[in-house]
């Protein structure tokens, strides 16, 4: 896998689609209604992107409601990420994944997932809520992911590799009596590289809720990983990833489950050679746990 750096310009670029991202489920969370369902409310985030200027995406919108937030009863990928990637059961590709006509009912969980591109920036993120009042398991599994943030930065930043984050990830997972829902993305995957995506000129179409230039590009960099795995690494990060973060942006997503409930959020970390930082740090999640009396970054903990 290439190794990226991006100016602070670029950067910018790739925080506004975030934000972008972020302000589409923020808005469709308060147009939820009983009765409506996942592919609506999918549709809902994609028009209101639409709306705004944008015409292309990494993926279309995913929504998820009640105890499809936790995949229950899903089929979890092979382990092999080409096979995966090419499976019409794989996760996120697969249509177990994709938006159904399951009504949203009050109390529900609720996940929103969606990925827009600005000017050449593709962005990727995954938002929870609950349609009514949340509930107090719902909370407390969203509260459950806050370590995860600080967590997983302490070890990029110490040089670890991701399969070891991902174990480690695990057994926090595994302490708080959760399930480990992400593994049932493609390739079991904790996060994926994240980049400016090429072709966006040329005509695009849907494969499973991915535009045609997303999946050239995780392709070949598949692809390119298996024919020079000396020089080019994956760009999935799973149990089984044995490097360390190469530089550039990688999409985090971890993702819980107990009971009917799934939650998750997904978000861009910036590795550098040197460091790594998320790329924002005034977004919703973070809010809630500040609201809750957890930090998550560690610069802020140093000089409170």
């Amino acid at each position: 896998m290439t190794r990226e750096q991006f100016s602070a310009a670029e950067l910018e670029e790739f925080k506004a689609a975030q934000r972008l991202a972020y302000d589409a489920t923020a808005a469709i969370e308060k147009e939820l209604f009983e009765g409506m369902t996942e592919r609506q409310a999918a549709t809902m985030l994609e028009d209101w992107l639409g709306a705004r200027g944008v015409t292309r995406f990494f993926h279309y919108g995913f929504a998820w409601f009640g105890d499809r937030t936790r995949f229950a009863g899903f089929a979890k990928p092979s382990g092999n990420g080409v096979t995966d990637l090419l499976s019409p059961k794989m996760a996120h590709f697969g249509k177990q994944f994709l938006p159904t006509d399951r009504p949203l009912r009050r109390g529900d969980a609720v996940i929103l997932d969606v990925g827009p591109i600005s000017g050449r920036a593709a962005s990727d993120m995954g938002y929870s809520c609950t349609f009514g009042e949340p509930t107090d398991e719902f909370h407390q599994a969203r509260m459950a992911l806050a370590p995860y943030r600080s967590r997983i930065l302490e070890m990029v930043q110490a040089g670890e590799t991701r399969g070891a984050i991902y174990k480690e990830v695990d057994a926090i997972i595994a302490d708080q009596g959760y399930e480990n829902v992400h593994s049932y993305y493609p390739g079991g995957v904790l996060a994926h590289r994240v980049s400016r995506i090429r072709g966006l000129g040329l005509p695009t179409f849907r494969i499973k809720n991915f535009s045609a230039q997303a999946v050239a590009y995780l392709t070949g960099e598949m692809v390119e990983g298996i024919v020079r795995p000396s020089n080019h690494d994956t760009p999935l990060w799973n149990s089984e990833s044995d490097r360390p973060c190469e530089p550039g942006l990688w999409a985090i997503e971890p993702h819980i489950g107990k009971g009917d409930i799934g939650v998750k959020w997904e978000e861009l970390l910036v590795v550098t050679e040197d460091t790594a930082y998320w790329l924002d740090e005034d977004l919703p999640h973070v809010r809630y746990w500040a609201e809750h009396g957890v930090m998550t970054d560690p610069k802020a903990a140093d000089t409170a």
